[in-house]
């Protein structure tokens, strides 16, 4: 085989490798963290200040995974109080199994979201919920076994 031929095999070669790369990037799927970031941005300063009230609290929202559920306990100052709001499960590795629940503690404070919904692995749990008129944000990871 003389050079010249050498040379028209390499470069089949780089541009078989160079379609490979596009045909393996098309096909990549690409998660964004909300899919309506732009407008989630411009309101941050609500989270900034829900995270202040929240952190003025006497304790945080605690988010515990006993056996069969992932439970929501609201501080003692919020129990029996009237307030509304969201518990958004995020996952970042994949945004088809990310939901939403309203936020409806019972009498004692809790709130219990059965184990169907999850499957194992990493989840930001975004609490959200306004009383009198002051949003309140609270974010912790939960790890589901």
């Amino acid at each position: 085989m003389n050079w010249g031929h050498k040379i028209i095999l390499v470069f089949v070669i780089f541009a078989a490798g160079i379609l490979t790369l596009v045909t393996k990037s098309i096909g990549t799927k690409i998660d964004m963290v909300t899919p309506d970031y732009y407008s989630d941005e411009l309101k941050y300063q609500q989270v900034i200040d829900g995270r202040n009230n929240a952190e003025a609290l006497s304790a945080p929202v605690k988010v515990t995974q006993p056996e069969e559920a992932v439970n929501i306990a609201m501080p003692h100052e919020l129990i029996g109080q009237n307030f509304s709001g969201t518990v958004s499960f995020y996952r970042p590795s994949d945004s088809k199994k990310d939901f939403e629940v309203p936020l409806q503690p019972d009498g004692s404070g809790n709130q219990t979201v059965g184990r169907e919904k999850f499957i194992r692995g990493n989840y930001r749990v975004k609490i959200r919920w306004e009383m009198n008129n002051k949003p309140y944000y609270q974010e912790q990871v939960l790890h589901i076994n």
